[in-house]
């Protein structure tokens, strides 16, 4: 077997059912591209997601959301009304056609729906059901309201995340979000690897499972060293600048450039290093003392005033270059710096598009093609993970999969007069 079969068709056969609302979003999206059928119950009206901007045009409709479209790709749409009651000739057979179920939303609606999976995995004891919640299924917070900004705030995550202290420790500045939809893709991601130890016991056991994801918990599991530093040195991290929070304040890494950007000058201030810099100072024409014995006399009797006279060194050398050529400068002398990119300008980097990291997928809606991220990983030239197709229509594959089901023309009759589909 090829490495390409063997991740981009890893879960080939798989079936999976989605239901809920936009935080399972991206676990389904990642089952999809490791080669799962993935069929996203959505109900007659769509999932909420199809509402949430930005969207294609100024008008609303449930094929303009570009949030839907990315987190969407490679599913399946059938718009059955899941608990209606007509819906019931539906549930065994779908369940014992899906071998995981994805259900994420406030743990009432969720625990609302378990009882419907539950008798599933009774005719298909296979069943892997996974539920993604804002704080599990059980205990005190059960049914707080989180939205991702929040669970961000309340798992630590934000604490960590910020500008520098003042001089004397105290901020003047408050905590901010790292990024969008954070807290939701660190609990997708939980989901898909809780998921695939279910699988690998489902292989041991013949058994199913049911999954009680918490976001909170997953969450609180991503604060780098905050907690180790809390438990074992009973010290609190400070938040910095572009930097990980640390239990003592560590120097700048951010340098402005020449073009109003920024890189990241990552520093060791180690000798070699300082080595390094001298030369592309001297390449550029920057006077510098740093293969002086002055120089070095500075850094044995005062490390720190060493390391401020470099600190400054390195401003200039940034202030004299665009961000791109100091980075490629940098790197083509082995210092860990990296420009300061906007994310859309990675779609053009040679080295995403040697790696097919962005895949072109017509949309509809957009009338135009449109790139998303698909792939992680490569076997030599070629992406092993990417979609046959991009987000679903609301609907578009309701009678397909109602059809592999078994359901009857009378009854796609009877489920469409009742409301159901």
């Amino acid at each position: 077997m090829t490495s390409e079969a063997s991740l981009s068709s890893a879960l080939e056969g798989a079936v999976v059912i989605e239901a809920g609302d936009e935080r399972g979003e991206f676990a389904g999206m990642l089952l999809a591209m490791l080669g799962a059928e993935v069929i996203k119950l959505e109900g007659r009206h769509g999932s909420n997601s199809r509402s949430m901007g930005p969207l294609t045009r100024s008008e609303h409709g449930p094929e303009q959301s570009l949030c839907f479209s990315r987190y969407n790709l490679g599913k399946k749409s059938v718009s059955l009304e899941f608990e209606h009651p007509a819906a019931g000739l539906v549930h065994h057979r779908l369940g014992n056609r899906a071998d995981i179920i994805i259900d994420s939303g406030e743990a009432d609606d969720v625990d609302r729906r378990l009882k419907f999976y539950r008798e599933m995995q009774k005719s298909n004891p296979r069943l892997i059901v996974c539920a993604i919640t804002p704080f599990g299924l059980d205990g005190p917070y059960r049914d707080f309201k989180m939205t991702d900004l929040t669970q961000l705030a309340m798992g630590g995550v934000m604490a960590s995340c910020g500008y520098d202290p003042r001089p004397d420790g105290t901020y003047d500045t408050p905590p901010i979000a790292p990024a969008m939809w954070q807290a939701n893709h660190i609990a997708c991601e939980h989901a898909v690897l809780a998921i695939f130890a279910a699988l690998f016991f489902r292989e041991l056991t013949g058994n199913g499972d049911l999954i009680d994801l918490s976001i909170h918990e997953a969450v609180s599991n991503c604060t780098e060293v905050a907690i180790p530093s809390y438990i074992y040195n009973q010290a609190i991290v400070q938040r910095q600048t572009g930097r990980h929070a640390a239990e003592h304040p560590t120097r700048p890494w951010l340098r402005r450039t020449k073009d109003g950007r920024y890189v990241k000058a990552f520093m060791f201030w180690s000798r070699h290093e300082a080595r390094v810099i001298g030369e592309m100072l001297s390449e550029v024409g920057i006077e510098h003392d740093l293969d002086s014995n002055t120089y070095r006399e500075l850094c044995e009797r005062s490390p720190s005033a060493g390391h401020s006279h470099l600190n400054g060194l390195v401003d200039k050398l940034a202030a004299s270059m665009t961000a791109e050529d100091l980075f490629h400068r940098a790197q083509a002398k082995g210092l860990l710096w990296a420009s300061v990119r906007e994310p859309e300008k990675n779609i053009t980097d040679p080295h995403f598009q040697a790696r097919g990291t962005f895949q072109s997928i017509e949309d509809l809606a957009a009338g135009r093609p449109l790139y998303y991220p698909v792939s992680l990983a490569t076997g030599g030239s070629m992406p092993l993970t990417a979609f046959e197709r991009g987000a679903p229509r609301l609907g578009e594959h309701t009678r397909e999969v109602l059809d592999q089901l078994g359901i009857t023309e009378a009854e796609l009759k009877l489920l469409a007069s009742q409301g159901a589909i």
